[in-house]
């Protein structure tokens, strides 16, 4: 699965199963930001009881994606420009480091499946004009999933992880994958080239700085309002 699934969530039963596909949804765009997410229907959609759908809710207010004030409701966070910058100045750091980790670590035949993720990603890479589909964003999670092995640092990596789940979820807010192919998405295919160069030749230092550069610059490529 890629990484956008909520397939790690830390809940079972009804209630992980719940949160796998509310989380999926989030991470996908289909909630916009501030959007109310009201328990009620929740609980006719999957015909559950309130207290696995309350135990999703809750767990994904815990991951940062929702805010639930009691008495009131549960909404999608609203965060600023700013606030989306910041995520991925750290964001970039976190995956700027787990490519040094990989690059440091890796086994020869790791290098070579990371090279392939990236071969499939540009294989389906929207041209100018068309829009991002589901399948180019799964292969761009699954080229992140390899590196996180490549790192041989399990909790980071799951850590890592999460803030990929996030990254995903700031870039498609609202936006139903409606960003379009061209110059920009040509500049981040360059941009993960260098990054299995890097990798390769066990170059940490370039790893960290290219993987940081790419991530940090992922919100003006997509084009998300406000940032620059």
């Amino acid at each position: 699965m890629a990484i956008a699934d909520f397939n790690e969530c830390a809940l079972s039963g009804k209630s992980g199963a719940i949160c796998e596909a509310i989380g999926g949804r989030l991470v996908r765009g289909y909630y916009k930001f501030g959007e109310e997410i009201l328990a009620n229907d929740l609980v006719k959609e999957f015909g559950a009881s309130r207290a696995p759908v309350m135990a999703a809710l809750n767990y994904l207010r815990a991951e940062g994606y929702l805010i639930i004030t009691p008495q009131v409701g549960c909404r999608v966070i609203s965060p600023k420009p700013t606030e989306i910058e910041d995520f991925f100045f750290i964001a970039g750091r976190v995956q700027g480091a787990m490519a040094a980790l990989a690059a440091e670590r890796h086994e020869p035949h790791e290098v070579q499946f990371l090279g392939l993720a990236q071969q499939k990603i540009a294989q389906v890479a929207p041209k100018e004009g068309e829009m991002v589909n589901a399948a180019f964003v799964d292969l761009v999670a699954e080229f992140h999933r390899q590196l996180h092995i490549m790192s041989h640092s399990k909790y980071e990596a799951e850590r890592a992880s999460r803030y990929w789940r996030m990254s995903e979820f700031f870039l498609f807010n609202g936006t139903m994958l409606q960003i379009k192919g061209g110059e920009r998405l040509a500049v981040a295919d360059a941009q993960r080239e260098a990054i299995v160069a890097a990798i390769a030749a066990r170059d940490s230092d370039a790893a960290s700085r290219l993987m940081e550069e790419h991530v940090r610059g992922k919100p003006r490529r997509a084009g998300v309002k406000g940032c620059l």
